[in-house]
């Protein structure tokens, strides 16, 4: 333990599962001193209105599949991708594990103002650390029995996507390697990635599972080879597919395409689906608050939905007509709070008042974004905790897990800016007594 450091939870974190702890070279450690309570009702609803806005973004979804492309291109959805994202997955759905991001607001009601769809991260944090603060402070872990559902979820996709080839006439049974990759050079996704493929393995002890990094993978006519010359069955890949899409071979070829033409064939299964890029996109928000407004697509239980849990969302051709407030305009690619900007309209003109510059921008990757879109600002309520460097005063973030279409473990992030970006701490959530 370092001894400059007042002994908590933290100390009962294993460093060898949540690998990012101290991380970088921020002056405090990443988790807070502290936790969070709220009554098992507020946890209930987080989930409830979760599994409802699920099921309305993968109707919106299927809008977005069977638009014509010009319509796609005007959300600024890379043309190269457009080939893909119409390609039946084995599940249905765009997404298979997903997370919602919520603010609080004046009246401490929830509003959805993000959603992770393609590389959701924040699973260790909320699958794993969150219990170990809870079982340290003696209080009641609103995750409990999580991390069992994401094993069975995980073992369920080996299940459909790599259960052993039988062949009769050899009298062999082939396993089918499901593969996690990432870049190991970052310990956030290489923390995750391992925490994804362990669990898995809990699940599916006599599976073929293993990692292999990014930096060693290689494509051929045949799909991904591995050391073993067996071929990837599956991929689950913690990398961003609107950059994989651009990415080239050192040869000049268009790596991206390459990869998911072999998807395409179906030499490999991928989690998540290309599609999941629908959702990520940020505009996507501004179409489904769009549907809602219209009252014909969705049901008029689903627009209330929309209405009352997510925050008002617009198209930027459309923010000119708005009325006087404050809104957030945030780059449609735009990742970690990078380049999101508070905008104050008055009487039709519209200044910046505030552009959120995470700390280590340089190190955040997003494609460059053509478009924005805009939010109405939700203005939160502030929270104490306490971390290394003292006790802060700060906004919550609330996160909640989807696993295919059912809601799972819940988190939060503490940071002191309304806009959250890298700077924010891992807060852990308890159950109110």
């Amino acid at each position: 333990m370092n001894s400059t450091h007042k002994e908590t939870y933290i100390d009962a974190l294993d460093p060898t599962i949540f690998t990012y702890i101290q991380y970088g070279d921020y002056a405090d450690r990443y988790p807070t001193h502290t936790v969070q309570e709220f009554p098992q009702r507020f946890y209930d609803e987080l989930r409830t209105a979760s599994a409802g806005l699920f099921h309305i973004f993968c109707k919106a979804a299927q809008v977005l599949q069977n638009a014509p492309d010009d319509f796609a291109r005007a959300m600024d959805l890379p043309r190269e991708l457009l080939p893909y994202l119409r390609v039946p997955n084995a599940f249905g759905l765009p997404t298979w594990l997903s997370r919602f991001d919520f603010v609080l607001d004046a009246k401490g009601r929830i509003r959805m103002v993000e959603i992770n769809a393609d590389t959701p991260c924040f699973i260790v944090e909320s699958f794993y650390a969150n219990g170990i603060a809870a079982a340290y402070h003696g209080r009641c872990d609103p995750n409990a029995g999580m991390r069992a559902q994401l094993r069975d979820f995980l073992a369920q996709l080996h299940a459909r996507l790599c259960a052993p080839a039988v062949d009769l006439s050899r009298r062999t049974i082939q396993d089918r390697p499901f593969v996690f990759s990432c870049f190991d050079d970052y310990p956030e996704d290489l923390a995750t990635t391992l925490f994804l493929m362990r669990l898995m393995q809990e699940g599916v002890p006599h599976g073929d599972i293993r990692f292999l990094s990014f930096y060693e993978m290689e494509i051929d006519e045949r799909g991904i080879p591995l050391a073993d010359n067996a071929y990837t069955s599956a991929l689950y890949r913690l990398h961003p597919m609107e950059i994989l899409i651009d990415e080239r071979t050192p040869d000049g070829e268009p790596l991206g395409a390459l990869f998911l033409d072999l998807y395409k064939e179906g030499k490999f299964a991928l989690m998540n689906p290309p599609e999941a890029i629908l959702l990520q996109n940020k505009s996507f928000m501004a179409l489904v608050y769009a549907l809602a407004q219209t009252e014909q697509f969705l049901t008029a239980k689903e627009c209330a939905l929309i209405r009352r849990y997510l925050a008002p969302s617009y198209f930027e051709e459309d923010f000119a007509a708005l009325m006087d407030g404050t809104y957030i305009r945030k780059e449609i690619w735009g990742r970690e709070g990078k380049n999101v900007r508070l905008v104050e309209k008055r009487d039709g003109h519209a200044e910046t008042i505030h552009e959120k510059q995470p700390d280590n921008v340089d190190e955040i990757i997003c494609r460059p974004s053509r478009a924005a879109m805009y939010q109405n600002f939700v203005r939160q309520p502030r929270f104490v905790h306490t971390v290394d460097a003292g006790t802060i005063e700060g906004y919550l973030t609330l996160s909640c897990f989807m696993l295919f279409g059912t809601p799972s473990a819940v988190g939060a992030r503490f940071s002191p800016a309304a806009i959250a970006g890298t700077e924010a701490y891992f807060l852990p959530l308890v159950v109110e007594p």
